[in-house]
């Protein structure tokens, strides 16, 4: 969002929350543009149903989702295969499909990152935690506070960004003994974090993120007040946001509504969206740490409907959240570059089995492609995809990989050319191209190949047509993905 409200958490009704974010497409469009710079399908990756964000909302950037009610994801492999064939039929001659390997992974992965931007993040985090007295659950939202910093979760997951142990405690607890307003919208609510913030609440430090959790019944609407034109959050699917305030203090703050069917599973899972990515990302309107993916995935931009924060790229799967991670609390997995690039689970804490995937193999590079992107005020953006003509097929190969024995084969199978790739800033859907899609080999292990034919029968406005591969191992919870662009130029 050129003015937003970053960190936003998305809900799915009635359980599970998607992120909503008005911020994303703008700061692609600064921060892919200079480097270089989507859509899920609900029957897979938002496989409990829930509600689509808006690639730009009007003044939310950063959701948090609820992935408690199973939303997954796939990581696709794709490399490229000379001698593309005139007919989607046509097959490669003499394929390599490869062999079963105890080499894990058996194949240098290819996956997006989280791109470190050179913001600062909160090497010691302080956590104040910012309750009303009518709140029944305070105590819990209060304790949640104390008790994330210290624990092995927080350092699973932001260790490797440089954020150290958190610290909080009662005097850092805030209780507000008058009464709130029927709503507030998201500037009300940044005008009132800047009154308070160091006056009758502990004053703001370098590392200081405020926590406020609305009471049950109280409204939250983005982009202005309700009666104004301003959106329903709750409505919207926006489970929570955080952001800086628009003063010269630039404070750090988190907001945790409660929708009227949220448990409190639901805000616990929001906060530790919310709190992890105010520590990498606290001034994502002024001064932008880890947000974005890589300039070679816009791919995992189009899976990830410009979702990006290292909350963001996990919320969508199954694996996001689990209760044993950090009990009693639900929190949300959160993405680790290490992990992916190792040929592992993507989110972490890692869930307990084996992470399988496919990958685009070396032999085959990518081609550079651009992507018409000017509808989001990013003109045309270089990624890596591979290029089609309309009309002609094209086949290039991908690896299946593990990063332990799966103790039998995963199947493959293609997903999300069904669904809109996109949406514009108004809300409005952008249909995906059309294109036949076969793979010659759909199950198998570590180790071996498949082929992987396209043939486009019509691109989207964007120039260019998104699917995704599907991993699915019949043993395993969490399926795994490969985003995949195809563009003619």
């Amino acid at each position: 969002m050129q003015s937003r409200t970053d960190g936003c958490t998305v809900v799915v009704r009635p359980r599970a929350m998607f992120r909503a974010s008005a911020r994303r497409v703008a700061t692609l469009s600064l921060a892919l543009l200079a480097a270089g710079c989507g859509s899920v399908e609900a029957s897979d990756r938002a496989d409990a149903g829930g509600a689509k964000a808006p690639l730009n909302p009007p003044a939310s950037r950063d959701a948090s989702a609820r992935g408690d009610a199973a939303r997954q994801t796939d990581k696709d492999a794709t490399a490229e295969k000379p001698d593309a064939a005139a007919d989607a039929s046509t097959t490669v001659p003499d394929a390599d499909h490869g062999a079963p390997s105890t080499t894990y992974p058996a194949f240098p992965v290819d996956v997006a990152t989280v791109v470190d931007n050179g913001g600062p993040v909160l090497a010691a985090p302080e956590v104040v935690t910012v309750t009303w007295s009518t709140d029944t659950e305070a105590a819990t939202w209060n304790t949640l506070g104390d008790a994330i910093g210290p624990s092995s979760y927080w350092s699973a997951i932001n260790s490797e960004y440089g954020v150290g142990a958190a610290t909080s405690g009662t005097a850092n607890h805030v209780s507000i003994t008058t009464a709130p307003p029927p709503s507030f919208s998201d500037s009300d609510l940044d005008a009132f974090v800047s009154a308070h913030a160091g006056k009758d609440w502990p004053a703001s430090t370098v590392n200081t993120i405020y926590a406020l959790y609305l009471p049950e019944g109280v409204g939250l609407s983005l982009g202005g007040a309700a009666d104004a034109g301003g959106q329903d959050a709750c409505s919207a699917g926006v489970g929570g946001y955080h952001t800086e305030t628009q003063d010269v203090n630039h404070f750090v703050y988190g907001i945790m509504p409660h929708c009227s069917f949220f448990q409190t599973a639901d805000i616990e899972l929001s906060a530790s969206h919310e709190l992890n990515e105010a520590a990498t990302d606290p001034h994502p309107n002024t001064n932008t740490a880890y947000e974005g993916f890589d300039q070679n995935h816009l791919a995992f931009e189009f899976f990830n409907q410009f979702q990006d924060e290292l909350g963001d790229a996990c919320e969508s799967f199954v694996e996001a959240t689990d209760t044993t991670d950090f009990t009693p609390y639900t929190v949300q997995r959160q993405w680790s570059n290490k992990s992916a690039t190792a040929g592992s689970h993507w989110c972490v804490p890692a869930l307990n089995e084996p992470f399988y995937n496919t990958t685009f193999l070396a032999s085959t590079p990518l081609d550079s492609i651009s992507v018409n992107l000017s509808i989001f005020m990013a003109g045309n953006v270089q990624s890596k995809g591979f290029k089609v003509p309309l009309h002609t097929s094209r086949t290039f190969a991908i690896g299946y990989f593990s990063d332990v024995d799966t103790n039998g084969p995963f199947t493959l199978d293609i997903q999300g050319l069904d669904a809109p790739i996109a949406q514009d800033q108004n809300g409005n859907n952008i249909n995906n191209g059309t294109a036949t899609v076969t793979i010659d080999r759909t199950s198998g292990v570590n180790g071996d190949i498949a082929y992987v034919t396209v043939t486009p029968t019509d691109y989207s406005s964007l120039g260019v047509i998104f699917f995704y591969v599907r991993a699915v191992l019949p043993s395993a919870t969490q399926h795994h993905y490969l985003p995949v662009l195809i563009s003619q130029d």
